[in-house]
């Protein structure tokens, strides 16, 4: 990989990332706002799924930017096991926030309406 490809790779890797936490913020300022009752609990579910699975749609895009194949030989962009553990949070960040969701959705059901 070429020195150029690399940091493109590099900044797109980092631009994912802080879109993904950038999600997990936006999941957490919705909840105070249903807490707050600012905001209904349904339009904060209807609102968080989407962000969720846009979430972990970075954190796919960032699993895929990082990882270059060429042949046999493997490249990272960003060193292994920093890779993999933000990898991992990235990925429980977004099942973490659409199980957090269902389960607010589960329990308030009556209050949703």
């Amino acid at each position: 990989m070429k020195k150029k490809g690399f940091y493109i790779r590099l900044v797109f890797a980092c631009l994912f990332m802080v879109l993904c936490f950038g999600g997990a913020a936006a999941e957490v300022v919705l909840y105070q706002l249903c807490v707050k009752e600012k905001m209904a609990y349904m339009q904060g579910f209807l609102t968080a799924v989407p962000i969720a699975v846009v979430m972990f749609w970075f954190s796919c895009f960032f699993d895929d930017i990082t990882y270059v194949k060429n042949g046999s030989k493997h490249k990272y962009v960003i060193k292994k096991i920093p890779r993999k553990v933000i990898s991992i949070l990235l990925r429980l960040l977004c099942a973490g926030a659409l199980v957090f969701w269902l389960y607010i959705y589960h329990t308030n059901i009556a209050r949703l309406f």
